[in-house]
């Protein structure tokens, strides 16, 4: 029998996928399936809470994983840093306070936009690594990318065995996944600004701003390790220090005064900015 992962990033789309590929999709019973959510440390209290709530309310068991870059006495696993293991945790154990991400800042220095590399570490290569202890080497992964995001679409797809379920075999948009989570007893009950890790550096100046005005204390964290390793510079590039999360190299502090000015001003600021902004999740693969 082939083996599928559902990889379930905790999102909207990513959830409906999974109740998709469990109950609709018609070739469900020809692959053995295993869901596994990776957990960053600093997703938002309501999308564990959500995660959770889809395995009990589907009867769907999910693997929660986190990335352990260090061995028990603080050793990275690779001198270079780039060694992922993991461990299994579950709603209760796993990390709030961003544990995982800091153990991976503390290795490699602080990802940014031009850096990108927390996904690759803290999600991929600990779904990975879990998936190698249990044997899984040949495996089919399942991707919750939607008919209106096609662009997102990986050109060596079939060299990696991706397939897109919500893309291709019962397209989907964002709309009807919403309508979708309107019928159901549950739904992620979580802002759209605050999806993926709660101020992560894909996100766009002006939903930064926004998080920072209705919740400050939410920065916190990434101003502390913007303090911490803002002049860590492990790779020896060319970059100056300071290193700052956010795109342009702007830091929790820039977020701050986006977040005082006028709208018209932070149009002002934004309007040639040709990065997208984040979407609801991040997808490990």
């Amino acid at each position: 029998m082939k083996k599928l992962l559902i990889s379930f990033s905790g999102g909207r789309t990513s959830g409906y996928m999974l109740w998709y590929l469990f109950n609709e999709w018609p070739e469900r019973d020809q692959y053995e399936k295993i869901v596994v959510f990776a957990n960053t440390g600093k997703e938002a209290e309501k999308t564990l809470f959500f995660v959770d709530e889809c395995s009990q309310e589907w009867g769907i068991p999910i693997i929660w994983v986190e990335a352990k870059c260090k061995d028990e006495n603080g050793k990275p696993f690779s001198e270079k840093g780039w060694s992922v293991q993991h461990k299994v945790v579950d709603f209760d154990s796993a990390s709030r306070k961003g544990e995982p991400f800091e153990e991976m800042i503390s290795i490699l220095g602080i990802p940014r936009t031009d850096e990108p590399f927390c996904s690759k570490q803290l999600k991929t290569s600990a779904i990975e690594s879990y998936l190698k202890s249990i044997g899984w080497d040949d495996y089919y992964r399942a991707i919750g990318i939607r008919f209106d995001e096609l662009n997102r679409i990986d050109k060596n797809r079939e060299k990696k065995k991706f397939i897109y379920p919500l893309a291709e075999i019962n397209p989907v948009t964002k709309s009807m996944v919403s309508e979708w989570w309107g019928n159901q007893d549950f739904d992620l009950n979580i802002h759209p600004d605050e999806g993926n890790c709660d101020n992560c550096w894909k996100k766009d100046f002006p939903r930064l701003a926004r998080n920072m005005i209705r919740n400050p204390k939410s920065f916190e964290w990434w101003a502390e390790m913007e303090n911490k390793y803002g002049y860590f510079n492990p790779r020896n590039n060319t970059l100056k220090p300071p290193f700052n999360f956010y795109r342009n190299n702007k830091s929790t502090v820039d977020i701050l005064k986006m977040a005082q000015m006028s709208q018209a001003e932070l149009r002002q600021l934004t309007m040639f900015d040709k990065l997208d902004g984040c979407a609801e999740s991040c997808e490990a693969f």
